[in-house]
């Protein structure tokens, strides 16, 4: 027993040395920025890893939160446990006051860009209720440190104020490969497809036909625009399915912010993004089909009802389509989707190659609905439709079809450095 209260004492003064060498290393720990209406944010703690905990205030929480991090998990509390599918960094922010209805950080490199979005966010329960985890699996890695900074945004639509930052410690800093940018434009092919990456433009505003500066980095996205032929010739059929973005440091982005379309260009908007201090990106982009499906990718679900409470009659709700079971699963409002009404989707197992289209909706009257957006998760999609007045039912018809991807190894040109010196 004296042996290990002489170890334990041990580890915790090894670990109290390397915190003090932690904290003076990363200056911003404890530092506090304060909005106009009195809120305040307070840097408390970084962490790094699938798994973010924040230890708390109790006495015996200070002590685990000093023993290496094998021992730490044995006696570390299963609740308030922030995950993330891949590493990523925790920002532990104490804050008064009024919670942010978005995300207000941005993560800058040594050269001042910054990079705003897709984040996993916690509030801690009671006795920690004033404390939130920010998680990011995208960072910049190459430096010994970034800076994180805080805007504020005012009521004009799209302003924003910076009011502070922090400098925090890079968790994997390192000698990184430097990938060798290729110029554009730059053509790909797939099967009888082709793609030409025409433009890569980072630190424009958002609207996808929008290539002026931004108005700051909360807005800030790359704009990508892709011509696709067909056989030789221009065609509209196919469409961008995804955009992943990636760097030579490990940073890997699998989403983008939305498409469009000018003239014989489909056009991909990407927020966040790598950073464009990098000597090259890797985009992966996926394109898939849009009409003219062959029967073997087509299943029409008959008789869908735009009431909840009636039942489809007379119909199979499920079929094995492209080696995968698809299921009708019902009427269902999908937050953010628009369109009067919603219908759901499910394909098992998850197929990443595929995507699922609806192609066309049909009133028992023979009239055409208009079909609207769409929403894709791993397995679950949702279609909204407008259907006509004193329409009953729809006769539903999905595609499942294979989506074709092609890669491209360049390096954005930068109209905007979002780079703004704190007040």
């Amino acid at each position: 027993m004296k042996r290990s209260l002489l170890a334990l004492f041990v580890l915790l003064l090894l670990a109290g040395v390397g915190a003090l060498v932690w904290m003076s290393d990363t200056t911003s720990i404890g530092h506090r920025v304060t909005y106009s209406d009195g809120t305040t944010l307070t840097l408390k703690k970084v962490t790094y890893g699938t798994e973010h905990r924040y230890r708390g205030s109790g006495l015996w929480q200070r002590m685990i939160s000093l023993l290496p991090r094998q021992y730490a998990l044995k006696f570390a509390s299963r609740r308030n446990v922030l995950t993330t599918a891949r590493p990523s960094v925790a920002f532990w922010f104490e804050r008064h006051g009024k919670v942010p209805a978005a995300c207000d950080l941005v993560l800058c490199d040594t050269s001042g860009y910054g990079v705003s979005g897709d984040y996993v966010m916690m509030r801690l329960s009671p006795p920690d209720e004033l404390m939130e985890g920010w998680a990011f699996e995208f960072w910049p890695r190459r430096g010994r440190t970034f800076t994180l900074r805080v805007y504020e945004p005012v009521r004009q639509r799209g302003e924003a104020t910076l009011i502070g930052e922090f400098t925090v410690r890079n968790p994997t800093p390192g000698n990184y490969p430097v990938w060798a940018a290729q110029p554009l434009p730059l053509t790909a092919h797939v099967e009888d497809l082709s793609v030409t990456l025409l433009d890569l433009v980072a630190g424009v505003g958002p609207g996808s036909y929008n290539t002026q500066p931004a108005s700051n980095p909360l807005r800030a996205m790359t704009r990508a625009d892709f011509r696709v032929e067909r056989d030789g010739r221009t065609t509209k059929e196919w469409g961008i399915a995804s955009v992943e973005s990636s760097d030579a440091t490990g940073n890997w982005i699998s989403r983008h912010w939305g498409t469009g379309q000018d003239e014989d260009r489909q056009i991909a908007e990407l927020q966040p993004h790598p950073w464009p201090s990098e000597p090259a990106w890797k985009l992966r982009a996926g394109f898939s089909q849009r009409s003219n499906f062959v029967a073997s990718e087509l299943w029409t679900v008959r008789g869908v009802p735009l009431s909840e409470p009636d039942s489809v009659q007379g119909t199979a709700l499920q079929t094995n389509l492209q080696g995968a079971r698809l299921e009708y699963t019902g009427l269902a409002r999908r937050p953010g989707l628009g369109g009067s009404h919603h219908f759901n989707f499910r394909v098992s197992p998850y197929r990443p190659d595929f995507c699922l289209t609806l192609a066309q909706a049909v009133d028992d009257q023979g009239r055409e609905a208009k079909v609207g957006d769409w929403w894709q998760g791993l397995r679950e999609c949702a279609f909204s439709v407008d259907a006509e007045p004193g329409a009953q039912r729809l006769d539903l018809t999905v595609a499942l079809h294979r989506t074709r991807y092609v890669e491209f190894l360049t390096r954005p040109r930068l109209i905007s450095t979002n780079g703004l010196a704190p007040p």
